[in-house]
């Protein structure tokens, strides 16, 4: 009795765990069903991508644009791609994960478990070590991957974190942990405003777990620039599955 055909939540699966070559093998058996999945193609493409594959991944890019000349994923990587030059490639793919990145220091680093987070393509993109962003919201603080939304703080945390940074505070947003329905972030603070000068940012370096859920409505995933944005003038990210 032969298998049936490795599904889309399988090739997410692979993702998340960083099994490139897996994740190749399943976009391609999906790819054989049908020739005209989009997702999957961009699934590939990532997985070519992250493997160190260039020239795989352009081919498969451009064989995106041929099905939808307007997607995003196949446009905004078709260009990283032709900015790549080779003494990057090792920096970006081949790095290994420093035990140092997620060292604690007391009252200016603490873990954080995310709310209102992703859909489980989003965050097959995503890979322990990560750097994100913070974007500050008029009701809270939420986690970016370039210009791609991926979670948001809780709201104790973001109600403190967002006068911190209206105060001239600055930090640094690293993946800590994800799976299909969770992500955790580090939080480290890098420099501190006039302001809060004598104020650590964390009170501990426990993990903050929110206990109850927020009210938060609705995250707002609008790319920053577009509609629904109103602070200032990301699409998504680089590999959206």
């Amino acid at each position: 009795m032969t298998s049936s055909t490795p599904s889309a939540d399988d090739a997410i699966g692979a993702a998340l765990v960083q099994d490139w070559k897996k994740a190749i093998s399943i976009n391609t058996a999906i790819l054989k069903s049908d020739k005209a999945d989009i997702d999957a193609y961009c699934r590939l493409g990532f997985a070519y991508l992250k493997s160190g594959q260039f020239l795989a991944a352009k081919r498969t890019y451009q064989k995106v644009l041929g099905l939808d000349q307007y997607n995003q994923i196949a446009t905004k990587n078709l260009k990283k791609l032709a900015s790549l030059k080779k003494k990057d490639i090792e920096d970006i793919f081949c790095t290994a994960l420093s035990p140092m990145i997620f060292l604690e220091e007391p009252g200016k680093t603490k873990i954080v478990e995310c709310v209102h987070v992703a859909p489980s393509n989003v965050l097959s993109t995503l890979s322990a070590g990560q750097e994100i962003t913070l974007k500050v919201k008029p009701h809270g603080v939420d986690v970016r991957q370039n210009n791609t939304y991926i979670a948001a703080l809780p709201d104790d945390i973001s109600f403190k974190l967002g006068r911190m940074i209206a105060g001239g505070n600055t930090y640094q947003a690293i993946i800590k942990s994800v799976d299909k329905k969770s992500v955790k972030v580090l939080l480290r603070e890098l420099t501190r405003g006039k302001k809060f000068a004598k104020q650590p940012s964390f009170t501990s370096t426990t993990s903050y777990v929110s206990f109850a859920k927020t009210t938060r409505e609705n995250p707002d995933m609008t790319p920053t620039g577009e509609d629904g944005d109103t602070e200032e003038s990301p699409a998504e990210d680089s590999g959206e599955m």
